[in-house]
């Protein structure tokens, strides 16, 4: 491009750039300024920084004065208040450690996470975790005292389960004890009161006591007996008989038949000739001499709703009456064999004395 003459071209300036540090100012240039506190004596700078933090609190702001620097500790700071979960925790803690649980629950939990096996006691056991009784219901399985069936309380299946196990047994009960028998002499059984207890407070009329021995009609009332005194022997640990061995030593059932025509009670007696007298003490201990006696009762037993009502003694004097015919028996004729803590205090209430007769049920004396 070429300019026209008379015209003006500027001229372009040189420019230049370059990259790097920047210039250095001449040393006759710089300018030395003391810095603060420079060139003082040392508590002429002490007053100065005291000043100086003077003017700095009063500029800034009232609530801006309690907070200090994470460096700095003053007592007269206060915490911020704790919301209710953080207190919550902060007295969970301080009970942890003022009974000494809090090194325990952190050493488990320690040990739990870092996959340590549980700590083990002085003589060499597992120390487990155990439930705390604080009188709720038992939470082990018991068993119940009627049917016998362990469960756990508390659970809806097992008590579901207890309910109908228990409703069957109840019903067997029923079919196992029901006196179906028909007929029969009355001269072999005693009418005694149906105690008011078992009838819910109101007379209910007269209950029977039956003697059933191995002579007995009908045929089937003998083998009727024969299965409940085998269902009382297993309720009380003792062998079953078989219908032989009931006609031996002159053997006789006796039943107790509510009116209802259910067998609450049952009692197997039998002929002896002797038997020993029981020493006073705690234990059932007998006396060298023997003592004549004319009948022994083997076995008793009584239905437990229908216990401490009287029905054992209504039963032993049926036994007194109907045992040998025609003849009443004096109580000091009667023994037991070894009986339980139950059976001695009976013997006691129907002989009116501790001293009184027991035999073996193997041998006369």
């Amino acid at each position: 491009m070429t300019a026209e003459p008379g015209e003006y071209t500027p001229r372009r300036a040189a420019v230049r750039v370059t990259y790097g540090t920047p210039r250095s100012r001449p040393a006759s240039t710089a300018v030395c300024r003391p810095g603060p506190g420079q060139g003082l004596e040392p508590e002429q700078q002490q007053q100065q920084q005291q000043q100086q933090q003077q003017q700095q609190q009063q500029q800034q702001p009232a609530a801006l004065v309690k907070r200090r620097s994470p460096d700095a500790h003053s007592d007269a700071d206060e915490p911020e208040p704790a919301g209710p979960k953080r207190r919550l925790v902060q007295a969970a803690l301080g009970f942890a450690q003022q009974t000494g649980g809090g090194g325990a629950v952190a050493s488990l939990r320690a040990r739990a996470d870092a996959g340590h096996p549980p700590a083990q006691a002085a003589d060499g056991r597992r120390k487990t975790q155990a439930f705390l009784d604080f009188g709720q219901r038992p939470l082990a399985a018991e068993a119940c005292g009627e049917c016998g069936m362990a469960y756990q309380r508390g659970r809806d299946d097992d008590e579901a389960l207890h309910r109908r196990f228990h409703r069957g047994w109840q019903q067997r009960q029923a079919r196992a004890l029901a006196w179906d028998v028909g007929g029969g002499s009355d001269g072999c059984a005693v009418a005694v009161p149906y105690p008011a207890r078992l009838a819910g407070g109101t007379p209910a009329g007269m209950a029977m006591v039956r003697c059933v021995d191995a002579h007995t009609r009908p045929r089937r009332a003998v083998l009727r007996a024969l299965d409940i005194l085998n269902h009382a022997n297993e309720q009380l640990g003792a062998c079953t008989l078989a219908l032989a061995e009931l006609g031996a030593r002159q053997r006789r059932v006796f039943l107790y038949v509510s009116p209802a025509r259910r067998v609450e009670g049952c009692v197997l007696a039998e002929a002896i000739g002797s038997a020993r007298r029981v020493v006073a003490g705690p234990a059932v201990a007998c006396g060298a001499q023997p003592v004549p006696a004319v009948c022994g009762i083997s076995r008793i037993w009584v239905a437990p709703h229908a216990r401490r009502c009287g029905v054992a003694s209504q039963m032993v004097a049926a036994v007194r009456r109907l045992f040998v015919y025609g003849c009443h028996l004096d109580p000091a004729q009667l023994a037991f064999t070894q009986p339980t803590a139950d059976g001695r205090a009976l013997a006691e209430r129907v002989f009116g004395r501790s001293d009184f007769l027991v035999y073996v049920e193997d041998g006369d004396g």
